[in-house]
């Protein structure tokens, strides 16, 4: 009878089914005894006690997540200073793209009639380089030397110092 307790227990060390030794565990009293100890323990439930330092090791597991997510913001936000810079300062150095040469021959000065506006500019460039190439106009020009004397005054002291 032993031999089948042992087996008994095993069984329910194991939570295997007792199948066949259902038999055995309804005339043992000692069986019975250990298969309802089994389903008394199931019931029992109780709130697990999480342990010493569990509030210190929550509040440091907390800190590091937000380290985390503090260093991966920083790095977001590098990143997308960096790659707008760098678009800006692509804009702001790209050279606009050459035009597309035609297949026919460009228009020469000879073909293009003057408009009146380009005679009239030509005209007013013209008066303009002749009233600057008069030099006898130009020759009469001359400075106010008494504006230019005024603060050469010292310098002419020290010169007329040394010469004697």
């Amino acid at each position: 009878m032993m031999a089948t307790c042992d087996t008994v227990a095993e069984r329910v060390a194991l939570g295997e089914p007792l199948a066949e030794l259902d038999e055995h565990v309804s005339s043992c009293e000692r069986c019975q005894r250990l298969v309802a100890m089994t389903a008394q323990l199931g019931a029992t439930r109780h709130a697990v006690d999480p342990g010493l330092g569990f509030s210190a090791r929550m509040t440091v597991g907390a800190q590091h997540r937000l380290v985390v997510r503090r260093r991966r913001r920083i790095a977001a936000g590098l990143a997308a200073t960096v790659a707008a810079g760098t678009l800006g300062v692509f804009v702001m150095t790209r050279e606009p793209e050459a035009k597309q040469e035609s297949s026919q021959p460009a228009a020469t000065k000879m073909d293009k009639q003057p408009t009146q506006e380009q005679t009239t500019l030509d005209e007013v460039d013209a008066k303009a380089l002749i009233n600057l190439s008069d030099t006898k106009r130009s020759s009469r020009l001359s400075a106010h030397w008494a504006r230019i004397q005024r603060p050469l005054a010292p310098y002419k002291k020290l010169v007329e110092g040394e010469s004697e």
